[in-house]
């Protein structure tokens, strides 16, 4: 078998790619530092797990991965909180997974593996499917994907495709088609969806399109739940025409890389002279002046967990060049020049 994906490139296809391409190297030369930037993969991460996993009905709140995440207690089933945690490793993996590996077969049902681990049977976790699933909505069958037998051979294909002819087509179109062709063969018994959401993350990590993995094209997916798949349905109907579901994730991604760099902007240093060097503690506190209006002292010991001294020695050389604001009130608010 051999897979060969049938679209056209449209004037609107065209037009979102290269908005998406500009937006992608405005994000990349955002002059935010190192300590900010691992706010925001976090955030992007969060959100992948949270959104990814809620498309398929997982009932944690955004808070609650945020929770989980840190380690804290959070009531919920079991299994719920596993199929977040088990996005979260999979996410993990696939960042520190080098651009030059391939995506090979084995790499992909490592994936599947890592997304359903503790969920299905070990039979199932990161194998094909044996027997015969369906595609459901609202309680009705809406789709029968190709049978087990022709699981494998299916899959090889689509990843036979990514490593030769893909590689020279953008990465918008081969991550969509990936996205699109692994969720039509369903080749898992569970988990499909899971897995082409990561797929084309993964795709877009490896070629160049979020090499610091700053954006979360899940929640515009989760947001747009039945757009989502009515867009995914549109192509069975367009007797598998990809051209309009290239479009709808080519929008995805340029809508999520528009929010990525106004957030981004949110969490720019503001204009400092040139004398002052920023600490990693001082960094961290303007970053939290970005998200409130502003802290007293007794505020900012607590978050920060240093002593009332070491706050206002971390405060000092801020407030002295006039980037930070003290007010005249009592107690004194402390907060960014700008706001």
């Amino acid at each position: 078998m051999s897979y060969h994906p049938h679209y056209h490139i449209t004037n609107r296809l065209s037009i979102l790619m290269a908005e998406a391409e500009a937006l992608k190297v405005q994000i990349t030369r955002a002059p935010v530092e190192v300590a900010w930037l691992e706010k925001v993969r976090l955030e992007a991460m969060i959100k992948r797990a949270h959104f990814s996993t809620a498309i398929e009905g997982n009932p944690l709140t955004l808070p609650e991965v945020e929770a989980l995440v840190r380690g804290k207690p959070v009531s919920a089933e079991v299994e719920a909180k596993r199929e977040v945690l088990n996005y979260l490793t999979s996410l993990r993996w696939i960042a520190r997974v080098s651009p030059e590996t391939p995506i090979t077969e084995s790499n992909l049902l490592r994936l599947h593996k890592l997304l359903t681990s503790g969920l299905l049977p070990k039979d199932q976790a990161g194998r094909y499917k044996k027997r015969q699933n369906v595609i459901m909505s609202k309680g009705k069958v809406i789709c029968t994907p190709p049978p087990p037998k022709e699981a494998h051979p299916l899959t090889q294909a689509l990843l036979n495709w990514l490593e030769k002819e893909g590689r020279q087509v953008h990465p918008i179109i081969v991550s969509a088609c990936a996205h699109y062709e692994l969720a039509r063969i369903h080749p898992f018994l569970d988990g499909n969806g899971r897995a082409a959401r990561a797929l084309a993350t993964w795709i877009l990590y490896r070629r160049g399109f979020d090499t610091q993995h700053l954006f979360a094209v899940d929640q515009f997916f989760k947001e747009d739940h039945e757009g989502y798949y009515e867009a995914i349905q549109q192509v069975r109907k367009e007797k598998g025409d990809l051209t309009s579901w290239l479009e709808y994730c080519a929008f995805a991604i340029q809508t999520t890389l528009e929010r990525t760099q106004q957030r981004l902007s949110e969490l720019a240093l503001p204009r400092l002279p040139k004398r002052i060097v920023l600490t990693r503690k001082q960094e961290r506190l303007l970053l939290e002046l970005r998200e409130r209006p502003g802290f007293t002292v007794k505020e900012l010991e607590r978050l920060m967990g240093v002593k009332r001294a070491q706050v206002y020695k971390i405060l000092q050389p801020l407030v002295k060049n006039g980037v930070v604001i003290a007010s005249s009130t009592r107690p004194t608010i402390y907060r960014l020049k700008e706001s």
